[in-house]
């Protein structure tokens, strides 16, 4: 059975969740926005809109420190943060391992589930892909010179990273490939003899 790694992250990185129990249901939607369009003579005809957004729901559980899958985040610390990303109005950054998903979304919904003798607490999250306004533009056939953006475009892969406290070469692959496993490549790239034993300060050529 395979598994998924996910992982989120705000602000360019600055601020990220992974999340250590994989989702134990995770559905990818995407639809079309076809328009259908009544006929003269009688009829319909279905005629095509283009891609619509993408919409993620997964569902998992935040584990308590009573749970064997504790790594020292409290439920309560994720779930405020995936709030604040919330309510700031501010696209996150999606990576899901063995998946296309590595893009800006949107989340729209947190819900958290409480059972009565549990710790643990049930969450269901779910994601709408977002556009970012030049993207908007181009497909609006927009002419002359977009407006300024105020924040990077969270799309853009960078071609190094600075090692900061507390990083891995598994964290930094699934952060910037959107799979673990590709940590190999990173060490390869730069030389790292140990893995568990990252400089802080180095820059890693991704």
């Amino acid at each position: 059975m395979n598994t998924r790694t996910v992982l989120l992250w705000h602000n360019n990185g600055e601020e990220r969740i992974y999340f250590t129990v994989n989702p134990a249901r995770l559905t990818v939607t995407r639809p079309n926005e076809n328009r259908v369009r009544s006929l003269a003579m009688g009829g319909t005809v279905n005629i095509w809109g283009g891609r619509g957004l993408r919409e993620v729901r997964l569902t998992t559980f935040l584990p308590a420190a009573s749970s064997p899958f504790y790594t020292g985040q409290e439920p309560e610390t994720v779930l405020a943060m995936l709030k604040s990303w919330q309510d700031s109005g501010d696209p996150v950054r999606l990576i899901i391992s063995g998946s296309d998903i590595n893009d800006a979304f949107l989340i729209e919904d947190v819900s958290e589930t409480l059972a009565e003798g549990d710790r643990d607490v049930g969450l269901t999250l779910t994601l709408r892909e977002y556009k970012f306004k030049s993207a908007l533009a181009a497909l609006a056939g927009g002419s002359g010179s977009a407006a300024p953006r105020k924040r990077t475009d969270e799309r853009a892969m960078p071609r190094t990273y600075t090692v900061k406290k507390g990083d891995t070469l598994w964290d930094i692959a699934c952060r910037f490939y959107g799979d673990g496993t590709k940590w190999r490549a990173i060490a390869a790239k730069n030389g790292v003899a140990d893995p568990r034993k990252l400089q802080v300060g180095k820059v890693l050529t991704l």
